[in-house]
Parts: structure tokens; sequence; C-alpha cells
């Protein structure tokens, strides 16, 4: 394959989501990066061929998409600019509005009138400015308009190459299928013709001719498995060849953008860096007297305010005395109240417990009673038992004597 099908492949590259999102502008082009509307603001400060300055080379017209890395710092180099113009803008009126609001009457006309030609002056020199800064607009986004078109002419060749590269392969694919078809069908060819060659040649000599047929058999297959070989390995090199080179460029693209984005922030800082510290020093000297007038302004204002509070937090503290002092009365009223509650329920359960106390004793000696008149019926009982048991013995000892006395 030749190396000019892939022309303008370091340009195809294109920036999508994962998830099929709409492609964005390339963020390597720092003119793509201006919004499409906005308001033109120039100071007299800031001259036109410090804004044409900024503006970006023709080199960049060339190229159609970039890396993340380098988006990041001509995003940022931008919004400094953009920052600077407005706090020039807002610089300037401030030094307009201030001598006009300052203005006294007793002036003298001859300055009212400088500074009326001053404000002329000043006005045709921004009106010279915005039409300047249109024109470089307009040309941007006349070239932003011919690198969409390239970039899309530049897809549809990428498109294209990539529909004619699927078509080679399938057609090398069908052309290797074929060709296993039709050695499949040689193959299937000589088989039967060595079939008919074993009917007869078997009475000649069956084992010479089997080893034969089985040395071919094996002949056929590696040929076949090396011819394989050979053109997958040829068709692997070339996809390689063809990757390698296309990354080289890739490569060497990235390098000039890089090279070109590091000039660009580096003038841009220094430029940055200089506006910056004038308008630093403007505003310090602004910063100072307006700090000394709000100063004295607050001063008053606090010595007032402390008054008022003052008077204000000892009737607050009045207030509160007193309905902290009603408030402490009635709850001493109402834990007396409670108190006495308490009282009267705790000598009900005291009363209660000692009624309950006699009843617990006064069944204690009853039943004391009936168990010690138990005891007593059984002792007498056996007493009546031991009188009787002595009376029958004192009977039979007058018996046994006279007895003996016989």
């Amino acid at each position: 394959m030749d190396d000019d099908d892939f022309g303008g492949f370091e340009a195809a590259e294109s920036y999508e989501c994962g998830n099929g999102d709409k492609q964005m502008t390339s963020p390597a082009i720092p003119w793509a990066a201006f919004p499409t509307e906005f308001e033109v603001h120039i100071s007299q400060n800031v001259s036109p061929d410090v804004l044409l300055e900024h503006c970006v080379p023709s080199s960049f017209l060339d190229a159609s998409d970039s890396f993340t890395s380098s988006s990041d710092n001509v995003a940022t180099s931008i919004q400094k600019v953009n920052n600077v113009i407005n706090s020039a803008v807002l610089e300037e009126q401030i030094q307009v509005d201030i001598p006009v609001a300052s203005l006294n009457l007793t002036e003298d006309k001859s300055l009212v009138t400088s500074s009326i030609a001053m404000d002329d002056a000043q006005t045709q020199r921004t009106d010279e400015s915005k039409s300047c800064l249109q024109q470089t607009l307009a040309n941007l986004e006349i070239n932003l308009c011919a690198a969409e078109e390239e970039k899309l002419k530049i897809k549809k060749e990428l498109e294209y190459l990539l529909k004619k590269h699927s078509v080679q392969e399938m057609d090398f694919l069908k052309e290797k299928k074929e060709k296993a078809l039709s050695h499949e069908d040689h193959y299937k060819i000589l088989q039967e013709k060595h079939k008919q060659e074993l009917e007869d040649m078997r009475k000649a000599g069956h084992e010479a001719l089997s080893i034969i047929v089985e040395e071919f058999k094996s002949l056929l297959q590696c040929t076949v498995q090396q011819q394989e070989a050979a053109t997958e390995k040829q068709y692997i090199l070339a996809i390689e060849k063809h990757s390698y080179k296309c990354q080289e460029l890739l490569d060497v693209q990235h390098q000039r953008l890089l090279d070109i984005l590091e000039a660009e922030k580096e003038v841009l800082s220094e430029k940055i860096e200089e506006a910056l510290m004038q308008q630093s020093q403007k505003h310090k000297e602004m910063l100072d007297k307006c700090l000394d007038e709000e100063r004295k302004r607050s001063k008053e204002a606090v010595a007032a305010a402390a008054k008022a509070e003052k008077e204000i937090v000892q009737e607050v503290v009045l207030k509160a005395v007193e309905e902290e002092r009603r408030n402490m009365e009635k709850i001493h009223e109402e834990e007396r109240n409670m108190w006495k509650a308490e009282h009267e329920r705790l000598n009900k359960k005291i009363a209660q417990a000692v009624w309950e106390a006699m009843q617990e004793q006064r069944r204690h000696n009853e039943l004391d009673q009936v168990i010690r008149q138990r005891n007593l019926s059984s002792l007498e009982l056996f007493l009546s038992c031991a009188q009787k048991q002595l009376s029958s013995l004192l009977n039979e000892e007058p018996t046994t004597t006279q007895e003996k006395r016989d």
C-alpha cells in the first residue's frame, strides 16, 4: 500500500467523547475558542497594536486538532487578556467620571475646554480601535470557516480511506478463501486420482503406494501453511509500517504546536504583568484616598451607634431583670404549692402504711392465739391419756400383790 494513501492523516484526528457526544472544536486552535458574540471594550492605555499582537498566526490554520494539555494554556491566556481589557476599560471610566464629578463651578473655562477636547480625542481613538478589532474579528471568522471546510474535507478523505481499507481487507479474505477452496478441490481431485491409481496399483505394491500418498499429503499441507503464514506476515508488516509513519507525523505536529503555544504564552504573560503593575499602582492610590474618607465616616458612625446601643442595652437589661424577678416569684409560688401537695400525699401514704401494719399485727396475733389453743388441747389430751395409764397401772398392782399372797 502506498504512503500517499494516508495523505493528510495527521489532520484527520477527531475529538469525540466515548459515549458518542457531539464533536467539539479543536482546543489547539486559539481563534476557535473566541466567543461568537462579545462586547468590544478598548482603553486608551491599550493600543490597537497590542491587541493585534494577540491574534493567532496563520500557521494555526493548517492544523485541525491538538491535545488537551495545550488547550488549557491557550484558554488561560485568552481569559487573562480579556480580564486586562475589561479592567482597563473600568479604570478609564473611573478616571473620566472622577474629574467630571469633581469639577467646581469656580474652575476656569480653559480647563473645561481642554477636558472636552481630551474626551473627543479619546473617543476618536476608541472608535479607531473598535473598527480595527472588528476587522480582525471578521478575518478570524473567515479563517474559521475555511478551517471548518478543510476539516470536513479531511474527515471525508479519512472515511473514504477507511472504506477502501475495509474493501481491500474483504477482497484479501475472499481471495484467500477462494485459494483455499481451489486447493481443497485440487486436493479432492488428486485424492480421487490416487484412489483410482491405488486400485490399479494395489496388485503391484500396496505398501509402497500408501507411503508415497502419505508423503504427498504432508508436503501439500506444509506448502499451504507456509503460503498462508507468509501472506499474513506480509499484511501485518504493511499495517505496522503505516501506523508507525502516522504516529511519527502526529508527534511532529504535536511538538510544533507546543513550541508555538509556549512562545505565545511567554509574550502574553510579559504584557499582562506590565499592565497589571500599572493598574495596581493606580488602584492603590485611589484606595488610599477612599480609605481615609471611609475611616473618618466610620469613626463618627461608630460613636453614634455605640451611644444609641448603650441606651438600648440599659433599657433592655432593666426590662429583663424585672421580668426575671416576676418569673422567679411565680416559680417559687408553684414550687411551694407542689411541696404542700407532696407533703399531704406523703402523710396519706404514712397513715395508710401504719393502718396496714396494725392490721398485719392483729392478724399475726390471731394466728398465734389459734396455735396456742391447739397446743393446749394437745397437751390436755396427752395428760388425760397419761392419767388413764397411771390409773390402770395402779389398779393392776393390788391384784398382783393379792395373787402373791395367795
